[in-house]
């Protein structure tokens, strides 16, 4: 089904997630930049800014659905997008209710983490399955290139926690790579305007 991304002329949209995703797409860029200041802060100064980083992560993690919604509702027939959406919507609501939950202090940061992470796991499988449907079509391959190296990234982010914590050098390596890709996709998205033939 993939290789239909190519060779008509609505499919070529696939990384066209309208008006409003475009916009989500800007706003994401924007707040992962600002998720990054507020924890380098955080990290030399601690509170408020701790919390204003994961107030942050929420809305991040929310901007992400208009962008999964829209690409999978212009293409229908498009497994990989729409499985994407479905796995990006569950796993912002699991970001958004276990931070919240630690913002409230209802948990701790050691009780909430786990579900964070699995959150931010599920956001990163939608964004390499957007890498993954829109690779085939060349127009698309550095957008696709920047989708799949950002979900990798945070999945292997997840990954290092649960090896070994903040500091495991797959934890480091996972983070740098999915700032790079996720913010390189959420800006080129954010500015191409797919084609509609």
């Amino acid at each position: 089904m993939t290789t239909a991304l190519v060779a008509h002329g609505a499919e070529d949209r696939v990384l066209d997630p309208g008006v409003v995703g475009r916009r989500a797409s800007q706003a994401a860029a924007g707040l992962t930049v600002g998720g990054i200041v507020t924890l380098a802060v955080f990290f030399a100064v601690g509170e408020p800014w701790g919390t204003i980083n994961d107030a942050t992560s929420i809305v991040l993690a929310g901007a992400t659905v208009p962008i999964a919604v829209g690409l999978a509702r212009r293409n229908p027939h498009e497994r990989a997008l729409i499985l994407g959406a479905a796995l990006d919507i569950v796993g912002v609501g699991i970001t958004a209710v276990f931070t919240s939950l630690l913002i409230t202090r209802r948990m701790t940061f050691e009780g909430s983490l786990p579900y964070v992470l699995l959150g931010q796991g599920l956001i990163g499988a939608w964004l390499v399955t957007v890498g993954i449907a829109a690779w085939p079509a060349p127009e698309y391959r550095r957008l696709a290139a920047f989708g799949m190296a950002g979900g990798a990234g945070l999945i292997a982010t997840v990954g290092g926690f649960g090896i070994g914590g903040m500091w495991h050098p797959v934890t480091s390596m996972g983070f740098v790579a999915g700032l790079i890709g996720t913010i390189g996709f959420y800006l080129l998205l954010g500015r191409r305007r797919g084609r509609s033939t």
